[in-house]
């Protein structure tokens, strides 16, 4: 059902217009109040807030005129908000187009969603033809799924985005629409929407779809496989997910879609720079099934009926099979369109941030836009899903001409404008003065290198371009909190006396020998220096003696792929691990075990002793004597330095004697006391152990 257009209300049902302040559209997104917060590991953005025990991923279709709720399910894992939200930015004349999902729950309560929409264009109306220019395409309705957080009474959505007006920025309404038990999809799980937070009562509404493609799941075929996870599922939420949907596979064909899929897998595993950052990613093929196999040539005027509705491009001039139209996308065009489809298969998978389409086809073909899709059975198939994954998830324009004409415009990312150091001068001394010829024009536009795998296939992505992709990788939102740091020791806090050896390490995501290198620099800034002193480098542990009493700061900074990134672009690439040290002067421990202690020097079995333990000693010693001798003094050393808080004696006291046994501990300022005899005196020691 589509939602009509108008501008900003206020609450879910008003029908007035109204402008809606940028400022207070923050706020009422920021408002809700966390299950429960916590900080990343060496981050120094905002808190992390859990607002849910499971995550909703909603699907819009998005056009000019209107916007429309696909589908929604809920997934069984939290919903972290990093309250990192963007400020609204107005539609410009470009094709990335910022839009905002605003959830609205009771007394106008609400969570904002602003991402960035791109490729698309909301300049002209639905059904124009999309732009292609060379294997790039901007259409103008485009479906998108995103997450929120499942929050009882908030079952509304809003699709909108901003533009300018007579002078001041307006947020445009694109549709609202109830997350009701008709768009409620269970995605292969057994939850139902009985079961969600907001659930109503009221009778399903009719629901009206568009004319779509035929598609079946695994469980129309009596299969139980829903999908299949290349890296590891419980590691979903920290790393970068690349969902494979599959069009044009029959069910008979389900060997030949895995193949297919496996075969992608192993090559990104071998190529720079996915390869180096394996870790870090995830790929999900979901099974889902066509009634033919194939996919749509308009310009040969061969149709199939394939699940996603993908299709190459009409002739517009050219023959069939022309090279000119390779660019293999989906929407309507010379058939039914797929897209709900293509969102329903998403939301099956366990986590999806960026999608590759893989079509059943050998015809040369791929379109990179808010999905990637690629020709999976032609011989090139491997290498134009590695290059239109570049401008879908890396955000890499082509770096190739054919335009004779001058451009006015590039990304700025490998292709520039400058023409003397680009969009990359941090790379000039290594590479040389720009190329000419980039993002389809032979003149005025620029490039790093004569050659990239954004130029050519079969080549290597140029230094450029590997660190972009470095810095996606490292400043996704899923990877971002746990890299490049995943753990530090200790875990908080430190309180240690004057002169004690302290240790301090830390672990990355990535380890150095994995095809990364990674810098590693501790620094400790001790009172009153005002500035932090480099003491270490080069290894994940360090280890330290305070001096003198007060508040210490330890300090490692963390800059990953190194081999990647220059030190201009730094960035998401960077992580510090800080540690407050509380130092106190250091005097020789206090009594071990005193009496009425929770934790007396006892035989725990025959020949077995334990005592206290206590952060003031670093070692202890053991004494035994005749027992009629400690009174006031005696004993002697038994055991010296001992590590831990027990030692052993097998040892057994002649016939009418009795052993008694007393311990010190001792730390690099001396050993201490031995008690106090039953006089009050302190206990003198006969023979020491050191």
């Amino acid at each position: 059902m589509g939602m009509a257009v108008q501008e900003r209300r206020l609450t879910a049902g008003a029908s007035a217009a109204l402008v809606l302040l940028l400022a207070a559209t923050i706020a009422r997104g920021d408002g809700l109040a966390p299950l429960r917060v916590h900080r990343p590991l060496g981050a120094e953005g905002p808190e992390h807030r859990v607002l849910s025990e499971r995550t909703l991923v909603v699907g819009v279709e998005v056009d000019r005129d209107e916007a429309r709720l696909v589908g929604y399910t809920v997934k069984p894992r939290p919903f972290v908000d990093a309250a990192r939200h963007a400020p609204p930015r107005a539609l410009d004349g470009g094709v990335a187009v910022q839009l905002e999902v605003e959830l609205l729950g009771p007394r106008g309560a609400s969570f904002v969603r602003r991402f960035e929409a791109r490729p698309i264009c909301l300049h002209h109306g639905p059904d124009a033809q999309p732009h292609v220019v060379g294997d790039t395409i901007a259409p103008h309705r485009e479906s998108f799924t995103l997450e929120l957080p499942e929050i009882e009474g908030f079952d509304r959505i809003e699709v909108g985005y901003y533009e300018r007006s007579r002078g001041s920025t307006r947020r445009r309404l694109l549709g609202a629409r109830p997350l009701d038990r008709a768009r409620f999809d269970p995605a292969g799980r057994p939850t139902g929407y009985e079961q969600l937070a907001f659930a109503r009562s009221e009778p399903a509404e009719a629901v009206v779809s568009p004319t779509a493609s035929t598609v079946s799941w695994p469980e129309d075929h009596g299969d139980t496989e829903d999908y299949l996870v290349f890296g590891s599922e419980p590691e979903a939420d920290e790393r970068i997910n690349v969902v494979i949907v599959p069009d044009g596979y029959t069910y008979a064909e389900k060997a030949t879609m895995e193949t297919h899929a496996s075969d992608l897998v192993t090559y990104f595993r071998g190529k720079t720079p996915y390869g180096e950052h394996d870790p870090l990613i995830n790929y999900v093929l979901v099974y889902a099934y066509s009634e033919e196999s194939g996919t749509d040539q308009c310009d040969c005027g061969m149709v199939v009926d394939s699940a996603m509705g993908t299709r190459f491009q009409s002739a517009d001039g050219n023959p069939c099979g022309h090279l000119a139209n390779r660019c293999l996308y989906y929407g309507s065009s010379c058939d039914s369109t797929g897209t709900s489809n293509i969102v329903a298969a998403e939301l099956r998978a366990p986590v999806k941030d960026v999608t590759l389409v893989m079509v059943n086809t050998t015809r040369y073909g791929g379109c990179g836009g808010a999905r990637a899709v690629y020709s999976a059975g032609n011989g090139q198939a491997r290498e134009i899903a590695v290059h239109e994954l570049g401008h879908t998830l890396a955000g890499l324009a082509d770096e190739y001409g054919g335009n004779p004409t001058c451009a006015a415009f590039a990304n700025e990312i490998n292709a520039s404008s400058n023409g003397t150091v680009g969009a990359w001068p941090e790379w000039i001394e290594d590479l040389g003065a720009p190329v000419e010829g980039a993002q389809y024009y032979d003149s005025c536009l620029f490039r790093p290198e004569p050659n990239c795998e954004m130029r050519q296939l079969n080549q290597q992505f140029c230094p450029v371009c590997n660190q972009k992709w470095a810095l996606t990788f490292y400043g996704h939102e899923r990877t971002a909190p746990t890299a490049p740091l995943r753990s530090v020791h200790p875990a908080g806090p430190v309180e240690v006396g004057t002169g004690v050896e302290t240790q301090f390490s830390v672990s990355t995501r990535l380890g150095t020998g994995e095809g990364v290198t990674h810098e590693l620099t501790w620094s400790v800034e001790a009172p009153g220096d005002g500035e932090p002193q480099i003491l270490a480098g080069g290894t994940p542990e360090f280890a330290h003696v305070f001096d003198a009493p007060g508040t210490h700061v330890v300090r490692c900074e963390v800059i990953a792929d190194t081999n990647f990134v220059k030190p201009l672009k730094y960035g998401a690439n960077v992580d510090t691990a800080t540690w407050t040290v509380e130092v106190t002067a250091l005097a020789p421990p206090g009594e071990i075990s005193p009496p009425g202690s929770p934790a007396p020097l006892r035989f725990a079995d025959a020949t077995s002793l334990t005592w206290e333990s206590t952060a003031a000693a670093t070692t202890y010693n053991l004494y035994r004597g005749d027992a009629s001798d400690l009174g006031g003094a005696g004993g002697a050393c038994l055991a010296s330095d001992l590590p831990s808080n027990s030692a052993t004696d097998t040892g057994s006291p002649a016939p009418g004697t009795t052993w008694a046994y007393f311990v010190t501990g001792r730390n690099s300022v001396g050993e201490g006391t031995a008690g106090h005899a039953s006089s009050g005196a302190p206990r003198a020691i006969a023979t020491p152990c050191n």
